[in-house]
């Protein structure tokens, strides 16, 4: 099966050039489930595509689960959140990363989390 290429933003799909793009930026979220175990090897396989920057943004439970040695990419947490804006003008971490990407992906989706976001909570930066 081969790879498709994604339109770019603002042009009907039917108007895609035959280039590809040569970046598409994946923000993958973790969260505190026992199957962030896997996390490592899920941003490995990610980096194997070509063209695709990944960055990753965990919650402090997820943290436990695997060794941010063993993770290649920027990896995000609370911690930076507030690290990162000190006053008015200073750029906003969650609002940046949200600019950077071009898709969101959480994996794994803990049940906590999954609640948080039905529930319109944000009380930490995934």
């Amino acid at each position: 099966m081969e790879p498709i290429s994604l339109p770019e933003p603002g042009i009907p799909a039917g108007n895609t050039s035959s280039v590809a793009q040569e970046q598409f930026r994946v923000l993958l979220g973790v969260t505190g489930s026992v199957a962030a175990l896997k996390l490592p090897l899920l941003v490995a396989e990610l980096l194997k595509i070509p063209g695709l920057e990944v960055k990753v943004v965990t919650t402090e439970r997820a943290k436990h689960f695997y060794n941010a040695q063993e993770i290649p990419v920027t990896l995000y947490g609370d911690e930076e959140e507030w690290q990162l804006w000190q006053g008015r003008s200073d750029p906003v971490l969650h609002i940046e990363l949200r600019r950077w990407a071009d898709l969101m992906v959480v994996a794994p989706l803990d049940a906590n989390t999954l609640a948080k976001v039905a529930n319109g909570i944000c009380d930490n930066l995934l």
